[in-house]
């Protein structure tokens, strides 16, 4: 049985929350032993990441090869891949760790759908100040022909919201839901991505560096294409029929 502090928990932690992308960025890094990690904290910009580096270093001694630590983060994160096949659904969460093991952090999460998919991508936010990265990951995502559609909040469709347009040379679909179609003080709330019609994130995060890094933020990971398919499908029909409209 390992201690809270060990270095088994302590990569079946980092597993659970990281993309697999990352984990071997660790685990490479950990086979040049604390100054591979401390190489990669000074290259990265993720906060979780560099966040990890540190943690990783208090577990090796001295300088020495880190192989072990790598094997064990590989190995986790092929058993947290496993998990995942076999679940429908994850809680996704920002902020403060507990001693809880809940499951994956925001930002992680929305980084792997974004990367995964293959035909297209709805986004609906109501604040969207995007960290570079989620800007970058659009843009890859549009240049393989991923067709990319955004549902955001308008100062103009709601006088109480302050915003600036978001991911201006992004090319994408840009839906709104116009003042004249909303019922008086109502606001486009709703954070949400789907990715494909197979996926689907629902939670409290907006497309924000705060709700990925620093805020307290819930949501629920569905891999579900029916429900995906569904919320897809609710959106569009509500374009069609004229409630939501296209940007020019």
């Amino acid at each position: 049985m390992t201690s809270p502090g060990s270095l088994e928990t302590l990569t079946a932690e980092l597993a659970g929350q990281l993309p697999y992308g990352d984990i071997k960025q660790l685990a490479h890094a950990c086979r040049k032993g604390r100054s591979g990690l401390r190489s990669l904290e000074a290259q990265v910009a993720g906060i979780a990441v560099r966040a990890a580096c540190r943690r990783l270093r208090t577990h090796l001694p001295g300088d020495a090869d880190g192989g072990y630590a790598a094997g064990l983060l590989l190995g986790a994160a092929q058993a947290r891949l496993k998990y995942r096949s076999d679940h429908d659904a994850d809680v996704v969460w920002t902020g403060p760790a507990s001693g809880v093991q809940t499951s994956r952090l925001t930002s992680a999460v929305v980084s792997e759908l974004i990367d995964s998919a293959r035909t297209e991508l709805l986004l609906v936010s109501y604040a969207t100040f995007p960290p570079a990265s989620l800007t970058a990951a659009l843009a890859s995502a549009a240049a393989r022909g991923v067709e990319v559609t955004l549902l955001l909040e308008q100062p103009a469709d709601n006088p109480n919201f302050h915003g600036t347009p978001a991911f201006p040379t992004l090319a994408a679909a840009r839906w709104n839901w116009p003042i004249g179609n909303r019922k008086p003080g109502a606001a486009l709330h709703a954070k949400i991505i789907v990715v494909d019609r197979q996926v689907a994130l629902i939670g409290s995060a907006n497309l924000t560096g705060h709700a990925f890094e620093k805020n307290l933020e819930c949501g629920i990971l569905l891999r579900d294409p029916e429900q995906a398919n569904a919320i897809a499908r609710h959106l569009g029909s509500l374009r069609e029929t004229g409630i939501l409209t296209q940007s020019a």
